[in-house]
């Protein structure tokens, strides 16, 4: 119970490390990261994600390759980040140029491509994050050639990947209570923070923590978090889990 009271603390009580402060202050980051950051709030994030120098992390559905980024300049040269992404969302969102200017400024970033219930994943990996996309294990679409997918298997591979003790950081939209996950993932983008704590479970993790830092009680949790309305203030959720 330590650890949850804890991570409730207020972000201001949180000592965000030096290093942490550096990545965020880099300049090789894009203008367009940079100006989310007030609303992400990395440093209490990723200080909730104990990074060490040369540590081996699986940064999944890694997107625009926000918190590669971030964990690449924490963990340093003698690290890995493993960064998971599907041809379709690459090709589709049009990410290819991004991507190829990040490897070449992050060199200890590498590019993962597959689907995360059938990828052969890297071994010995300290460090898991699902920022904003572990709904995505329940979401399909043949616009981005997303098949459906298994969860609970997904899950299964990434626990085999990781050492033990390793730590897994998922940050997602919260959806309302008891709502079916393919539904909502394909609805609004969300999921139930239960649902995750109950799948992450029977993966075999254990729940070492949870925050509200990025709670927003004025989100009714009905709209897509794409909605002009709500886009960037969603109501999210933050749990923490270790690999026993």
């Amino acid at each position: 119970m330590l650890g949850l009271l804890l991570l409730a603390e207020p972000a201001a009580a949180i000592d965000a490390s030096a290093a942490i402060e550096a990545a965020i202050a880099d300049p090789a980051r894009p203008a367009g990261e940079r100006a989310a950051d007030a609303r992400r709030k990395p440093a209490e994030v990723l200080a909730l994600f104990r990074l060490e120098p040369g540590q081996r992390v699986l940064d999944m559905v890694a997107g625009t390759g926000y918190y590669s980024r971030l964990i690449a300049d924490v963990i340093g040269p003698g690290g890995t980040v493993f960064a998971q992404s599907t041809e379709g969302l690459i090709v589709v969102d049009g990410l290819q140029p991004g991507w190829s200017v990040l490897k070449r400024t992050y060199p200890n970033v590498r590019l993962l491509l597959g689907y995360p219930d059938r990828m052969k994943l890297p071994g010995r990996i300290d460090r898991v994050l699902f920022h904003m996309c572990i709904h995505d294990l329940w979401w399909e679409d043949a616009q981005y050639r997303i098949p459906r997918m298994d969860p609970a298997l997904a899950l299964r591979r990434v626990r085999d990947a990781m050492v033990h003790g390793g730590l897994v950081l998922v940050v997602d939209h919260r959806a309302r209570a008891g709502a079916e996950p393919r539904a909502e993932t394909l609805a609004h983008h969300r999921i139930d923070p239960a649902l995750v704590k109950a799948e992450m479970a029977k993966a075999g993790f254990v729940l070492e923590a949870e925050s509200d830092l990025l709670a927003n009680p004025d989100d009714d949790l009905t709209k897509l978090v794409y909605d002009p309305a709500i886009r960037g203030k969603t109501d999210r959720f933050i749990q923490l889990y270790r690999k026993p």
